[in-house]
């Protein structure tokens, strides 16, 4: 069957006014990750970086982006999978297939659009609905809610996804969020709305309210892109509220080229909708990106502003009959109308029997003090560990965190809060996804392997002396921790430079320094140089440079703000059952 998915929300694009920061040289950055991803041949994620796929003609919607938090820890039914499968990461094509989860298949139609609430799935951990939406369309297009509410038998709302939410990332300040694929075989919507709300006991009733629909379309326009010029390549839209699209190649190490361009925008509220992005293309086909697409701050013609970059072979580009395509949202038709599911009873009971949690309360000890590890949670889609941490703010020291069960390594993902103990202030919580062949019991060896310990100093003490500051270039050598630190300083055009870097690997360099005035702090730009061979790549770099604007002096002292100490021959196994 073939499926294609509407655009879905990169969360991580709402971060706020950076403005007030400066930023390093991410495009250099950028091409070091990709590199050392595709030597390594690891796909690596993170909780707090989701990334946006490109989702047109065609695409696959190989997981969503809104739902991972539900996703890792939620059940679901067996003789779903062939509708939803494309909507779920492994973890949950797993539950899929060892059959839990609940049928209901509780339809409502109105103004010739028919909302079908198909299967239910609840756990200790939330609650997730599959649901079918059909509109009558011929070719996707991208369907947003005004209102979706999920209440309890009470009448108290559980999940209220609307209004701005709904228009701009159709998830909510609990973490519940709804988001739908088309379906091109049944010319549908399949989608899921889920909430971390769980209820006790093996039922509960709920009651599920949607409330009118608006649409948007997708329009591409080929616009003539040269890979060769380095220079901002600039395209005016004036449509889907896009002015001008702005568009620059920078080139990369070992034949691969970084694209990334950004928007000016007489009307935002589309963006978060159907996010605009060029795509690529050989005749009707679609150029594999190299690596990552993401968005996140970067600089066209001197300006930091929002954009997206992706990267891609050289020789690709340049192939005759390549050609590029920007693809940008319009507003559709709105439908007016409620469809109001009624009373939908849950039940987790199927759920609950599968799952083992184990009280471990595992000490662990390592260089940035004590943690301990205080629950195995073992679910059909997923593995949880839960560890306090004494020190707020602080995490399990290792670079590589995993599982080893029956001789599989499982990766997993994490999120933090408060423990609220009267010994352990931070709580980490990984969640290690279950692959499809893997059936989990109580007897299922399960040991935490802990890789690459880190040593963390932060707001260093003891200050460095500059001395006899002038636009000479002066070396000095320092211990810093049993480590050799070599700094030089000096000044050019009014501005103090202020380099630092151990020949000792196991130094990580120090990233940010700053100077003091009276009781106030005078951080220093940092600065990355092309000619590291991959500054990201931390076990092979730590050299950096602080400039100071307007430095005036002779003398200073320079404060380390943090740094790190690798010990990466340092590994770790606990068992877990």
């Amino acid at each position: 069957m073939k499926k294609r998915a509407n655009e879905i929300v990169n969360l991580s694009q709402q971060l706020g006014d950076d403005s007030n920061h400066s930023y390093p040289d991410f495009d250099s950055m950028w091409m070091r990750i990709e590199a050392a991803r595709n030597e390594q041949g690891e796909l690596k994620t993170s909780a707090t970086s989701l990334h946006t796929r490109a989702l047109f003609r065609g695409r696959r919607l190989a997981g969503l982006s809104v739902a991972v938090f539900i996703l890792l820890a939620t059940p679901a039914l067996a003789y779903m999978t062939g509708n939803w499968d494309f909507i779920y990461h492994s973890g949950v094509k797993s539950a899929l297939q060892h059959g839990f989860g609940q049928q209901l298949d509780k339809t409502v139609t109105n103004n010739d659009v028919t909302f079908t609430i198909d299967t239910a799935v609840s756990d200790d951990n939330g609650t997730a609905l599959l649901y079918s939406l059909d509109t009558g369309d011929k070719k996707e297009r991208t369907w947003i809610f005004d209102h979706l509410e999920l209440k309890d038998s009470k009448g108290d709302s559980i999940a209220r996804i609307g209004g701005v939410e709904a228009m701009t990332s159709r998830i909510n300040s609990d973490r519940s969020s709804y988001s739908h694929a088309w379906d091109e075989g049944s010319g549908t919507y399949k989608g899921i709305l889920e909430t971390p709300w769980t209820f006790s006991g093996n039922e509960a009733d709920v009651q599920l309210q949607a409330r009118g629909l608006k649409a948007y379309d997708y329009v591409g326009i080929p616009i003539a892109l040269d890979p060769h010029q380095t220079g901002v390549q600039s395209f005016p839209i004036h449509a889907g509220g896009i002015k001008e699209l702005n568009v620059q190649f920078v080139q990369g190490e070992k034949g691969h080229v970084l694209l990334k361009y950004s928007f000016s925008y007489t009307d935002d509220s589309i963006f978060n909708i159907v996010a605009p992005q060029i795509q690529v293309k050989m005749g009707e086909k679609t150029v594999e990106r190299t690596g990552y697409k993401m968005s996140r701050p970067i600089v066209i013609e001197g300006a930091q502003e929002w954009g997206t970059q992706e990267s891609y072979s050289m020789d690709k580009l340049l192939q005759s009959g390549t050609s590029f395509e920007f693809v940008y949202g319009v507003k559709g038709s709105h439908i007016e109308g409620e469809w109001n599911i009624g009373t939908l009873t849950l039940n987790k009971e199927k759920s609950l029997q599968a799952s083992i949690t184990r009280d471990l309360n595992m000490p662990i000890r390592s260089v940035q003090g004590d943690s301990i590890i205080r629950k195995l949670i073992i679910r059909p889609t997923a593995v949880k560990l839960e560890v306090e941490n004494k020190q707020a703010f602080r995490r399990l020291p290792y670079r590589k965190i995993s599982l080893l069960v029956n001789g599989q390594k499982l990766q997993g993902a994490q999120t933090f809060e408060y423990a609220n103990t009267p010994s352990h202030g931070y709580k980490q919580v990984f969640a290690f996804t279950v692959p499809p062949d893997l059936r989990l019991t109580e007897d299922t060896p399960i040991q935490l392997l802990l890789e690459h310990e880190i040593e963390e100093y932060t707001d260093y003490k003891k200050p460095i002396k500059l001395k006899d500051i002038t636009d000479e270039k002066k070396v000095m050598r320092v211990d810093i921790e049993g480590y050799p630190l070599n700094v030089s300083y000096y000044t050019k055009d009014g501005d103090l430079y202020v380099e630092n870097e151990s020949e000792n690997q196991k130094f990580s360099g120090v990233t940010q320094t700053f100077l003091k005035r009276g009781n106030e702090r005078v951080y220093g730009d940092v600065l990355f140089f092309q000619w590291e061979e991959n500054w990201l790549d931390w076990e092979n770099s730590n050299k950096f440079v602080n400039v100071y604007r307007g430095f005036k002096g002779t003398e200073t002292e320079l404060y380390l703000y943090s740094f790190e100490i690798r010990h990466s021959d340092r590994e770790w196994k606990v068992k877990l059952q």
